[in-house]
């Protein structure tokens, strides 16, 4: 079960709708340390962003919480094959005994998927700025001249990287924009 709900937190995140939040240090947000290498720079991120990903959720409120919802769908009498039924009441008590509280989209509703996501993603958010932080960095604020470059550039390119590490590195930067 542990696993479905990682399962369930992972692909819920993959499929999410353009509005969802996604788990990153925040819109025009990005995160520096004085003289900072670029490999280094590189390599603190990837590791962090290890780091966070790997965050066990199972134990959290909304693991918990997606937890008892496919436990509950897993039982909805209106699913088809996977529904419990007593053997002894015959096929008809199991929905009797439900009465819809335990169907899909009562669950749905009760559980608010996208509201457990977006908590998991603060956990997840959390881990990676904690990560950040142990390792001498700071948040600062992008400026919208910064913004508008960025967003000219692809992710995941080498210039993006770069360009981001010429302001993260920067301690004029990391002043005048800091975050906190």
């Amino acid at each position: 079960m542990r696993s479905l709900v990682l399962i369930l937190c992972a692909g819920a995140v993959a499929a999410a709708p353009a509005s969802a939040r996604l788990v990153s240090p925040g819109l025009g947000v990005s995160w520096g340390k004085v003289g900072v290498s670029l490999a280094r720079y590189r390599s603190d991120a990837i590791e962090c962003g290890q780091r966070a990903a790997a965050t066990d959720l199972a134990n959290s409120d909304p693991g918990k919480a997606l937890l008892v919802a496919s436990r509950l769908m897993e039982n909805d009498p209106t699913v088809g094959p996977g529904a419990t039924v007593d053997a002894i009441s015959g096929p008809s008590a199991g929905a009797d005994a439900l009465g819809g509280a335990g169907s899909s989209p009562s669950v749905m509703q009760m559980v608010g998927p996208q509201r457990q996501f977006a908590k998991a993603g603060d956990i997840l958010e959390n881990a990676l700025e904690r990560c950040l932080t142990q390792r001498g960095y700071r948040k600062f604020k992008l400026t919208s001249g910064q913004r508008h470059r960025l967003s000219k550039l692809p992710i995941g390119s080498d210039a993006r990287h770069a360009y981001l590490h010429s302001l993260a590195s920067n301690p004029d930067v990391l002043t005048r924009q800091a975050a906190d």
